[in-house]
């Protein structure tokens, strides 16, 4: 499962959050996948990265009422996450992404964190068909 890779990205771009310039964590972070979650957490981190902008963009836009400065972090983390896989990812079932992705938040953020992550990317797939 590859649950583990997502949480290795996901606590690599909270961290850049706090210290944008740290690069090597990420290679400390995937030293304890397998060599198949590396290669999908490495691909999934690039994938974030590449399109991060046009992301926080559209995050903002489905955010009705909420400031993108004024989200939690970790549950923009998440979302960062699963737009990228949802993008890039297409055998992954999107009801996976988003499990994935709530699963994350439930346990790094707060007790509403998981009906708005669910509540974006749930948007953000219905956009993309």
């Amino acid at each position: 499962m590859r649950s583990k890779a997502r949480e290795t990205v996901f606590i690599y771009l909270f961290s850049r959050l706090f210290n944008p310039s740290d690069e090597g964590l990420f290679a400390v972070l995937k030293k304890d996948l397998n060599s198949d979650d590396a290669e999908f957490a490495t691909k999934l981190l690039d994938s974030v990265i590449e399109k991060e902008e046009t992301y926080l963009e559209k995050i903002s836009n489905l955010s009705v009422g909420y400031k993108l400065n004024r989200l939690y972090a970790a549950d923009k983390c998440a979302l960062l996450l699963g737009m990228a896989e949802l993008d890039n990812f297409i055998e992954t079932p999107t009801p996976v992404v988003i499990d994935e992705a709530v699963n994350i938040v439930a346990k790094y953020s707060t007790e509403n964190s998981t009906d708005f992550v669910n509540g974006i990317l749930a948007e953000y797939s219905k956009e993309r068909k």
